[in-house]
């Protein structure tokens, strides 16, 4: 299902209004301007399916047991409670089983939920999930590392605080070495 932009338009314009704003030269095309950027790149990941996206890209593993990381995967999320964004990076890593996926599915899994209102422990789960559930590896992890607009803008004003949350499934549960080396990963 595709966004209604007209009538998110329409509730940006009376947000505008209600808050005491005027619309004038500055800001008589704010609200069409607003809906387009929620509809096209905020919230455009409910129109797509991440375990979709890494199934259609699956290759035969050539050998069991390799450690896959994909790191410094840039994105920007928006959070469900105060509607204020956060971005930051993810590591994303699984011991392949039988099968690999191309690295830029990994991405555009990653951007597929991003673009939703969820929070940063739904997010990491969510993907560690969509990987295990495409990819069937031995093991899944991912580690997720974010600034979020909520803490730097309101409430404690913390302008340099990040948050990190990870998920784990299979062998990475087991295996403390495997979680750090992901880990190491995710600190650049």
């Amino acid at each position: 299902m595709s966004a209604d932009t007209a009538g998110m338009a329409a509730a940006i314009e009376a947000l505008l209004r209600a808050s005491g704003a005027e619309l004038d030269a500055e800001t008589k095309g704010t609200p069409a301007r607003v809906a387009k950027a929620w509809a096209e790149d905020l919230l455009d990941g409910y129109t797509r399916d991440p375990v979709a996206l890494l199934r259609s890209s699956l290759v035969p593993a050539p050998r069991k047991g390799e450690l896959v990381i994909a790191s410094q995967l840039d994105f920007h999320a928006m959070c469900p409670h105060h509607l204020l964004p956060y971005q930051g990076t993810a590591a994303v890593g699984y011991v392949a089983d039988e099968n690999l996926v191309g690295f830029g599915k990994i991405a555009e899994a990653l951007e597929a939920l991003s673009h939703r209102l969820i929070l940063q422990e739904s997010l990491v789960v969510r993907l560690c999930d969509a990987i295990t559930d495409a990819l069937a590896p031995l093991g899944a992890g991912v580690v997720i590392s974010a600034e979020h607009g909520c803490m730097q803008v309101r409430g404690p004003k913390q302008r340099r605080s990040r948050i990190t949350v990870e998920s784990w499934s299979g062998a990475f549960e087991r295996d403390a070495e495997l979680r750090a080396r992901l880990a190491r990963r995710a600190e650049g």
